[in-house]
């Protein structure tokens, strides 16, 4: 294990997708999220972070549900350490993150185990917790692009999956970037398409893959899905009947975003400043 004195110089990307019950936590979980976490993140990250901005989630699509689709936020940051040094909580700090069970409730997460939940609980009706996951700096597949910011507007689809156990990896993936990859990217709607694998050290969530599939606008999305659901094969492995044949909030979640954050923390951020 790494001497808690020398970490190990790691640099990566982190994803964080969080959810709330409906429109009516909003007020209070942005309160937390401005008035608490972003400066406890400051506070305990800037000296090993180099980016980090959260953005707000666009609202859902008819068929977003489908598709394990978180309704708050997703807050990303450029590590150049493991910021839990092979642990589960952040290592060397003076103060801890302020949250309650209040907070974990709003945001649909079981009680008790913390903002990062080491046991995956998601379900459809029941708990969204956090989706936490570690990735490379750089995509590891580009399928479709390149893309200007001049080209037009950008509606990112982020999502990320988890394959059934005991299933071959190399397998998997070869199906999704030939065959669920491939059928996007086929569409005219689709703009800009990749992915990366989510990094096993260090591992927060049960996620294998993300991925970032771009159009202009939730309809040329809904089109899209509407096309592409007929023509892609379900694999041997699946164990969800349904397109996209992961089971939402379980084995698949995602979350809708422009390309430009609602907040560049360390550059914007200036406290939790009210209405006069």
């Amino acid at each position: 294990m790494t001497d808690p004195l020398f970490p190990q110089w790691q640099p990566m990307r982190s994803m964080l997708l969080v959810s709330v019950r409906d429109d009516s936590d909003l007020p209070a979980a942005y309160r937390w999220l401005y008035k608490h976490h972003v400066n406890d993140s400051i506070s305990q990250f800037a000296p090993y972070v180099t980016k980090y901005s959260t953005y707000r989630a666009l609202p859902l699509s008819p068929s977003a549900e489908d598709f394990g689709t978180y309704n708050f936020i997703m807050t990303e940051h450029y590590w150049l350490i493991d910021p839990f040094n092979g642990g589960g909580a952040p290592k060397g700090v003076a103060f801890t993150e302020h949250f309650n069970d209040e907070y974990l409730t709003i945001t649909r997460q079981p009680t008790g185990m913390g903002l990062r939940p080491g046991v995956w609980t998601g379900s459809r009706e029941g708990y969204h917790p956090t989706a936490f996951m570690f990735l490379p700096i750089y995509w590891e597949h580009e399928y479709k692009g390149p893309r200007s910011i001049e080209d037009g507007p950008n509606y990112r689809w982020i999502f990320t999956i988890a394959y059934p156990d005991g299933v071959d990896r190399e397998e998997a993936d070869k199906w999704f970037h030939e065959e669920f990859m491939a059928a996007f990217c086929a569409l005219p709607q689709v703009t800009r398409a990749l992915s990366s694998p989510v990094l096993d050290n260090p591992r927060k969530s049960p996620f294998h893959r993300l991925a970032e599939i771009w159009f202009e606008n939730s309809r040329e999305w809904e089109s899209a899905v509407e096309t592409v659901w007929k023509t892609i094969p379900k694999p041997d492995w699946a164990t969800h009947d349904r397109f996209p044949f992961f089971e939402p909030y379980k084995d698949c979640v995602s979350i809708f975003l422009l390309d430009r954050p609602e907040s560049d923390h360390l550059e914007q951020f200036r406290g939790y400043n009210t209405t006069r």
